[in-house]
Parts: structure tokens; C-alpha cells; sequence
């Protein structure tokens, strides 16, 4: 189960992790940086963040920090990204006015893990929207770490992106086999083109002999496309029982009640004890 906390619980989070001396010098650093903001000396220490704290893991991954932009969850980051993280909110909170210049700077004149922690931290950010050219040139980019910084466990997207850069983000997260349940905000930013262009990429795939995500279903079922319904029927029937959960978990959230007799008709001989609860669920939500 998520924790809760409010960004500013970042710092303890990095005592915790890093070694005291590593800790101290960052802290140094952080001070340095405020109030009398020069935006030299703030890249500095944007820059020299992974050589003061090293890169290991936070250990905070059951954490997420409430933002400006909803909540961020912390699994996989790292003390470097946290620590930029933190010097970026902290500067937000210090002197607002220069946030800008500085998330543009460290954003252009940074590494690849120097944007990932920006991409990171733009969640934690007040007026968000400011930054959404800055998110949607990352997510164009193959990179796959500095792309998954946005996709996925990051719910800035979803706040800000409109629904052509939202579906254009979720189908390039499919492509690049990004983990698609981990991306924030999905059943709000659902829509009937994005179910289009996501059945489309299943029988592109289909055709190539290539394999698709099976939580792609859950976007087709959400505003079915013509045919859409028949294929999910179809592969109720498929030898592997990963692709068979797939389909009955699109059905459930389909709910559509001309499915009902071939659903229960399915359960009734199924042989994977999760498929048939998710069609057993399916059938109990038609009944309602």
C-alpha cells in the first residue's frame, strides 16, 4: 500500500539513504542554492548531485509525494533524482519567479539523467502547464529510461497533455513495451480514438506474428471500435492463458450484455483459476 507524504519529506528520504558525509555536502549545496538565487550556481549543484550523493536506490519505492500535479509515486528512484528533485522544489518554494529559466536550463544543459530527474520533479512543480513543452519533447525521444520517466509512475502527462499528445504518449509506450499499467491517469484519458488507434496497433501486430501488451485491451474495451468485441470473444478461446486474461479483463470492462452467454459459456470450462475469476466478474458486473 502507497504512503503518502508531502514533497518536502524528500530530504529525510535522502538522510536516510546516503552516507552522513554524502548528505552533509548535499545539504551545503542545497543552501547555497537559496535564497539568493544565481542560476550558475544552481546548475552546479543540479550537476554535481550523483558525484555528492551517488546513485543507489532511495528505498522509498511504497512512497508517493503529494504535487502540485497529483501524486508521484517514488518506486525505482534513485538518491541523484531525488536529490535533484529536491533542489527543484526547493527553489519553487524559495523563489518562485526563477523556476522557470531554471527547469528550462537543467532541462537543455542536461545529461540524460539530469532531464530524467526533471521529468521526475515536474509533478512537485507549481503551474505545471509552464512545462508540458518540455514534457512532450521527451516524449518523443527513444530513449527509453528518460522516455519511462515520463510515461509511466509520473502523473504530469495526464494532467497536462490534450488528447492527441495523451494518445500519441500511450501508443508509443505500447510500442516500446513500456509497462502500460503503470501509467497514471489511463481510464480518465481514455477515448473512442485512442481505443481506434490501439485496436489498429493489435492487428498491425497480429499480422507481423509479433506480440502486443495485454493491458492494451483495457483501452480498446473502454470505447469498443467496430470489431472490437468479437476479437476480445475470439481470444477467450487462445491457447495461451495470459492472452485469455487479457480478453476477459477488456470484456469486464466492456460490460457489454450481448457478451454475457459466451462469457459464462467460457467460464464454465476454464482451466486458469485467473481468468475465470476475472470472467466470473465479468458475468457478476452484467448482472447488476
Amino acid at each position: 500500500m502507497s504512503v503518502r507524504a508531502a514533497p518536502e519529506s524528500l530530504r529525510q528520504l535522502i538522510q536516510q539513504a546516503a552516507p552522513d558525509a554524502a548528505f552533509r555536502a548535499f545539504c551545503e549545496q542545497l543552501e547555497r542554492c537559496q535564497p539568493a538565487f544565481k542560476l550558475p550556481t544552481f546548475l552546479g549543484a543540479f550537476t554535481a548531485t550523483t558525484r555528492t550523493l551517488g546513485r543507489k536506490a532511495l528505498g522509498a519505492d511504497e512512497v508517493s509525494l503529494t504535487g502540485a500535479s497529483g501524486d508521484l509515486p517514488l518506486a525505482g528512484t534513485t538518491t541523484d533524482c531525488a536529490g535533484r528533485m529536491l533542489l527543484l522544489y526547493t527553489l519553487a518554494q524559495a523563489t518562485p519567479e526563477q523556476l522557470p529559466a531554471a527547469v528550462q536550463a537543467a532541462y537543455d544543459e542536461g545529461d540524460s539523467q539530469e532531464k530524467l530527474a526533471v521529468m521526475r520533479a515536474l509533478p512537485l512543480l507549481p503551474q505545471g502547464e509552464r512545462f508540458v513543452e518540455i514534457a512532450l519533447d521527451v516524449g518523443r525521444c527513444n530513449e527509453l529510461e528518460l522516455f519511462s520517466a515520463l510515461a509511466i509512475h509520473n502523473p504530469f502527462p495526464s494532467r497536462f497533455y490534450n488528447e492527441l499528445a495523451w494518445n500519441k504518449l500511450y501508443m508509443k509506450a505500447a510500442f516500446l513495451d513500456v509497462p502500460l499499467a503503470q501509467m497514471i491517469g489511463v481510464e480518465q484519458r481514455n477515448n473512442a480514438e485512442l481505443s481506434r488507434m490501439a485496436l489498429e496497433y493489435v492487428e498491425q501486430q497480429e499480422s507481423a506474428g509479433r506480440r502486443f501488451p495485454n493491458e492494451i485491451w483495457l483501452v480498446i474495451a473502454a470505447v469498443p471500435p467496430p470489431g472490437a468485441i468479437g476479437k476480445l470473444l475470439g481470444y477467450l478461446s487462445h491457447a495461451v492463458p495470459e492472452l485469455r486474461l487479457g480478453a476477459a479483463a477488456g470484456l469486464e470492462r466492456a460490460a457489454q450484455p450481448r457478451t454475457g452467454s459466451f462469457l459464462r459459456e467460457r467460464a464454465s470450462v476454464e482451466t486458469d483459476e485467473r481468468v475465470r475469476t476475472v470472467l466470473e466478474r465479468a458475468l457478476q458486473k452484467l448482472e447488476q
